[in-house]
């Protein structure tokens, strides 16, 4: 196995550490904070080629999404995977979908599950989430994944996603949308030639097709991702 350049061995062991210490993934300016580097723009590019490698998940502009591949784990120095003591697969006896949602007293509303494969219904919940966010008190709200349609964009089942209400969002976008029969999806959104098209992140899968605009309810646009290690 090939070796990392020192600076992506680096920030890969960071993205472990900081992870495990938070509980969530590191931001890129918390990374740059970790790593001493003043440029975030370093940062990014470092993140970009483990990407490119498959090494790590991420999403730009989408806040919180990275993470280490399994294939990233590989690479991870033996001191940094002491350091986040061995944890960052988290524990394999319960899968994240059989783990009990967050209940905090304060924090972002957590209003449910989300489908990522066959919608289901979403329901609302007097629970909340609390994590190190900027969304907290700007109406954004999370919803816990429910299924695979978005795992080649790094969204697996029992991950948590942080939603702000829009319901105009750009094509490309991951958005929660509302159906005709009342059931929720969580997919990419695009216009195009006269329709909707909600397409799933999953190259098994097929897109959802929505002819007519009110047969179709834009909730909001995902801004973050959250996982419980």
């Amino acid at each position: 196995m090939k070796s990392l350049p020192p600076r992506q061995q680096d920030v890969l062991n960071a993205i472990v550490e900081l992870t495990d210490q938070k509980g969530f993934p590191p931001s890129l300016a918390e990374l740059a904070r970790e790593l001493g580097l003043k440029n975030r723009m370093t940062v990014h590019q470092h993140v970009a080629a483990l990407k490119k490698k498959g090494l790590v998940s991420w999403e730009s502009g989408l806040n919180r999404s990275l993470t280490v591949l399994e294939e990233g784990l590989k690479y991870v120095t033996v001191e940094a995977a002491g350091n986040a003591g061995g944890h960052y697969l988290g524990d394999d006896s319960q899968s994240p979908a059989d783990r009990e949602p967050v209940s905090i007293e304060s924090g972002i509303p957590l209003r449910g599950r989300i489908a990522a494969g066959s919608p289901i219904d979403a329901h609302e919940s007097p629970e909340f989430l609390t994590i190190e966010t900027d969304y907290a008190g700007s109406g954004c709200y999370a919803l816990q994944v429910k299924g695979d349609s978005m795992v080649e964009d790094g969204i697996y089942e029992g991950d948590f996603v942080i939603v702000k209400p829009n319901p105009s969002p750009h094509n490309g976008e991951i958005v929660v949308a509302l159906l005709e029969d009342g059931t929720a999806t969580l997919k990419r959104f695009y216009k195009e030639n006269g329709r909707f098209r909600l397409q799933p992140a999953n190259s098994s899968m097929e897109p959802i097709f929505i002819e007519r605009a009110h047969d179709l309810n834009i909730q909001g646009t995902v801004v973050g991702l959250f996982r419980r290690i």
